[in-house]
Protein backbone atom coordinates (compact mmCIF):
# COMPACT_ATOMS: atom_id res chain seq x y z
CA UNK A 1 0.00 0.00 0.00
CA UNK A 2 1.46 2.97 -1.17
CA UNK A 3 1.62 6.37 1.34
CA UNK A 4 2.64 9.08 -0.94
CA UNK A 5 1.33 12.24 -0.24
CA UNK A 6 -0.39 15.00 -2.54
CA UNK A 7 0.33 17.91 -0.97
CA UNK A 8 -1.39 20.29 -4.08
CA UNK A 9 -5.12 20.21 -5.13
CA UNK A 10 -6.31 21.53 -8.19
CA UNK A 11 -9.96 23.05 -7.01
CA UNK A 12 -12.59 24.49 -9.24
CA UNK A 13 -15.30 26.98 -8.29
CA UNK A 14 -18.37 27.38 -10.06
CA UNK A 15 -21.00 30.37 -10.07
CA UNK A 16 -23.17 28.90 -7.83
CA UNK A 17 -20.19 28.73 -5.33
CA UNK A 18 -19.93 24.51 -5.39
CA UNK A 19 -15.97 23.45 -5.69
CA UNK A 20 -14.83 20.48 -7.07
CA UNK A 21 -11.21 18.92 -6.54
CA UNK A 22 -10.07 18.32 -10.39
CA UNK A 23 -6.90 16.92 -8.86
CA UNK A 24 -4.32 16.05 -6.89
CA UNK A 25 -0.31 16.55 -7.71
CA UNK A 26 3.23 15.57 -5.73
CA UNK A 27 4.99 19.15 -7.10
CA UNK A 28 3.83 22.59 -7.39
CA UNK A 29 5.12 22.36 -10.69
CA UNK A 30 2.40 19.69 -11.97
CA UNK A 31 -0.37 21.19 -10.48
CA UNK A 32 0.57 24.98 -12.37
CA UNK A 33 0.68 22.55 -15.49
CA UNK A 34 -2.43 21.03 -15.12
CA UNK A 35 -3.66 24.48 -14.04
CA UNK A 36 -2.75 25.95 -16.99
CA UNK A 37 -4.20 23.64 -19.22
CA UNK A 38 -7.61 23.85 -17.50
CA UNK A 39 -7.68 27.44 -17.94
CA UNK A 40 -9.63 27.33 -21.32
CA UNK A 41 -12.37 25.83 -19.57
CA UNK A 42 -13.04 28.90 -17.79
CA UNK A 43 -16.07 30.57 -18.52
CA UNK A 44 -17.83 27.28 -20.26
CA UNK A 45 -20.57 25.67 -18.72
CA UNK A 46 -20.74 21.96 -17.95
CA UNK A 47 -23.50 19.62 -17.97
CA UNK A 48 -25.28 20.24 -15.28
CA UNK A 49 -25.42 24.05 -16.07
CA UNK A 50 -22.77 24.90 -13.99
CA UNK A 51 -20.20 27.75 -15.64
CA UNK A 52 -16.78 27.44 -14.47
CA UNK A 53 -15.63 30.84 -12.39
CA UNK A 54 -12.58 30.02 -10.86
CA UNK A 55 -9.19 27.41 -10.65
CA UNK A 56 -7.37 27.36 -8.23
CA UNK A 57 -4.56 25.28 -6.68
CA UNK A 58 -4.34 24.49 -2.51
CA UNK A 59 -1.45 23.74 -0.65
CA UNK A 60 -2.30 20.50 1.69
CA UNK A 61 -2.97 23.01 4.68
CA UNK A 62 -5.35 24.91 2.50
CA UNK A 63 -3.84 27.64 1.61
CA UNK A 64 -4.17 29.34 -2.00
CA UNK A 65 -0.41 29.06 -4.16
CA UNK A 66 -0.25 31.55 -7.37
Amino acid sequence: MSNTKFPYALVFTYDNDDQFTAGQYCSLRDALQAKIRAKAEIGETDITGRRLETITVLTEGGNETN
